[in-house]
């Protein structure tokens, strides 16, 4: 199915693709800068690990104001949300007159912030706008316009940490949200009216999302499991650029190779996992997936090099995309969509709780043992999602019972 025929597709990939590009510069070069200041590594991972925590204890809030609100307003406000804040931080550094620590972790806190409502609020409208039938394409299509703009901003970042100022780098990102703003403005969008009724607090909005996953235990481990791989990437955000340095004795265009091979191998991903997915199936396709993310992530540690670093890379982002893909799949099509908020906030949830206790350990692992025993940790997290795939892959593929409101629970 060739999306780019619906014009709303179109505009939804195209507005994703300029956020990526834009914000992915950033996401590079912030961290990269920070850990070359004084104490830059132990700073990096505890803030990580403490902003962490605020987002899970956040999360339900953000679910609310999905599942309550237009997700189409949502994802305006949070264009207009990042770009205050990259011209509040390029403000501030001018004033300054140099590059602070606080700058950059201020620019990675928003940036998290902020996130962590953008792709929940873009799945829920995804599913809302677009019909049943585009659901597997979309999937692909998305990881590939996602990866193909990291490798862009792989390659921008490349050249441009060492040779502009942060503030330059940011005044980018603001171009970027500017632009995808005006695009995201234009798709046709008519409300879910049964947003209307989700009313109550924050956390008992939440709640449903478990109760409604309480209701299916296998597919919600499977759910689960095929997350884990997303868990370690988010983990190895802070140990690559770590890695890298002190490991691997690289520089800033190893990095930047980094992403650009692990987001290559996303897009393969992007590209394949549709089609495989229909010839051996979702669950078979998921098992594939995050064994290949947990053996390749198992070999830095055995053969820190560069070039098996890379090829690592390449395998990694073609295991956890792949695995998001089909993962994807699996919630469109058996998840209601005035839940998907809830649902995904949920797992949302779930993962930054993890998050946060695995940044720490991993932070005290490279402090006391090496950058390299932090990737045991990242294997040991991949086989744990495995491990859920076999034993629960077998689930019911009917819609669960309506769901009880959480003050009505016995």
């Amino acid at each position: 199915m060739n999306l780019w025929l619906d014009p709303k597709a179109r505009l939804i990939l195209i507005a994703n693709f300029l956020l990526v590009v834009g914000s992915g510069i950033t996401w590079l070069a912030v961290p990269w800068l920070l850990i070359h200041q004084p104490n830059g590594d132990a700073v990096y991972g505890l803030s990580s690990a403490a902003l962490t925590l605020l987002i899970f204890l956040l999360l339900p809030f953000f679910g609310k104001a999905i599942d309550r609100n237009s997700r189409k307003k949502v994802l305006l406000v949070y264009y207009v949300f990042a770009l205050a804040t990259n011209l509040f931080v390029i403000a501030m550094i001018l004033v300054r007159g140099r590059v602070e620590i606080w700058h950059l972790v201020m620019s990675m806190s928003f940036g998290s912030l902020g996130v962590s409502v953008y792709y929940p609020a873009q799945f829920a409208f995804n599913q809302e706008v677009l019909s049943k039938d585009q659901y597997r394409a979309l999937s692909g299509a998305i990881e590939v316009q996602w990866q193909s703009g990291a490798m862009i901003a792989g390659g921008l970042a490349t050249f441009l940490i060492n040779r502009v100022p942060l503030a330059a780098i940011l005044m980018i990102d603001c171009c970027a949200y500017i632009a995808a703003f005006f695009v995201m403005s234009r798709v046709p969008y008519r409300k879910n009216p049964k947003l209307e009724a989700n009313t109550g607090s924050a956390w008992n909005l939440m709640l449903e999302g478990f109760i409604y996953m309480r209701k299916r235990p296998r597919l919600s481990l499977v759910l689960l499991g095929s997350f884990l791989p997303f868990l370690g990437v988010m983990v190895c955000v802070y140990l690559v650029p770590v890695f890298i340095n002190n490991a691997l004795h690289a520089g800033p265009v190893v990095f930047g190779f980094a992403e650009a091979s692990y987001s290559f191998g996303a897009v393969l991903a992007g590209l394949t996992i549709p089609w495989l997915s229909g010839k051996i199936g979702l669950m078979r396709t998921l098992l594939l997936t995050v064994g290949c993310y947990t053996l390749a992530a198992a070999v830095n540690p055995v053969y820190p090099a560069v070039a098996v670093f890379l090829g690592s890379l390449v395998l990694q982002g073609w295991g956890n995309a792949g695995s998001r893909v089909a993962r994807s799949t699996v919630a469109l099509e058996t998840v209601p969509n005035e839940l998907m908020g809830r649902v995904n906030l949920f797992y949302s949830a779930l993962e930054r709780l993890l998050r946060a206790v695995l940044l720490a350990v991993v932070t005290r692992q490279v402090a006391t043992i090496g950058a390299r025993s932090g990737y045991w940790t990242i294997a040991g997290i991949g086989l744990c999602g495995w491990i859920m795939i076999v034993f629960c892959r077998r689930f019911r593929r009917h819609p669960a019972v309506p769901i009880a409101t959480p003050e009505r629970v016995v």
